[in-house]
C-alpha cells in the first residue's frame, strides 16, 4: 500500500485531496469533519466539503501507523481526560465502528455499523469517570434524548480495577 501523507497545519490535520479522504474512510475508516464551503455554492451551509478536518482522536489512531507521515508534529503532551479520549476512540474503532463527533447530540461520539453515508449511527456515547454517581435525573435526561431520535445512549467509563472500559447501555421502549 502507497504511504499516506497527511498534513499538520495551525493546530489541525487537514486533508484536502479527495482521493486521501476517500482512503482514509475506507482503508481506516476515518471519517474527520468536512468544514470547508462548496466553490459553486459558498454562501449555503447544510453541506460542506473539503478540506477535511481530523478530529484529534482519529490523528492519535492514525500516528501508530508506521505507512502515514506527516503527523509527528501533531503529536504533543496530553492530559489524563484527552488520553481517556483517545483510549475510548481506540476501543470503539478496534470494535469495527465508524465515529463521529457527537456534540449535535449532546455526547463524545456516535457510532455508525457501517460507512456513514450509508448508514444512520445507532448509539451516542458519552465517556463518564467511572467514580461518578449518575442521578435518576441525569439518566432521564440521557434517555430522552436517545429515544427521541431512535438511538441507544451508551454510557463508557474506564475501570482501572479490571483496566478495560465498561459499556452501559440505556434505552427505553414501550411497553405494550
Amino acid at each position: 500500500m502507497e504511504p499516506l501523507h497527511l498534513t499538520y497545519t495551525d493546530g489541525h490535520v487537514m486533508v484536502f485531496d479527495a482521493d486521501t479522504v476517500l482512503r482514509l474512510r475506507r482503508d481506516y475508516r476515518i471519517v474527520g469533519a468536512l468544514e470547508g464551503s462548496h466553490p459553486t455554492n459558498p454562501q449555503q451551509n447544510n453541506y460542506y466539503g473539503l478540506p477535511l478536518i481530523l478530529l484529534p482522536e482519529e490523528v492519535a489512531l492514525l500516528s501508530a501507523d508506521p505507512s502515514i507521515t506527516g503527523l509527528e508534529q501533531a503529536q504533543g503532551a496530553h492530559s489524563e481526560q484527552e488520553q481517556l479520549r483517545f483510549d475510548l476512540f481506540r476501543d470503539l474503532h478496534k470494535r469495527g465502528f465508524y465515529i463521529t463527533r457527537g456534540i449535535k447530540f449532546g455526547a463524545d461520539y456516535m457510532l455508525y455499523p457501517g460507512e456513514p453515508m450509508r448508514y444512520h449511527s445507532h448509539y451516542i456515547v458519552n465517556l463518564v469517570d467511572h467514580q461518578d454517581k449518575i442521578t435518576p435525573r441525569q439518566l432521564i435526561a440521557l434517555s430522552r434524548l436517545g429515544t427521541s431520535v431512535k438511538k441507544t445512549r451508551i454510557l463508557c467509563s474506564w475501570d482501572s480495577t479490571v483496566q478495560q472500559f465498561i459499556y452501559v447501555s440505556v434505552d427505553w421502549s414501550e411497553i405494550g
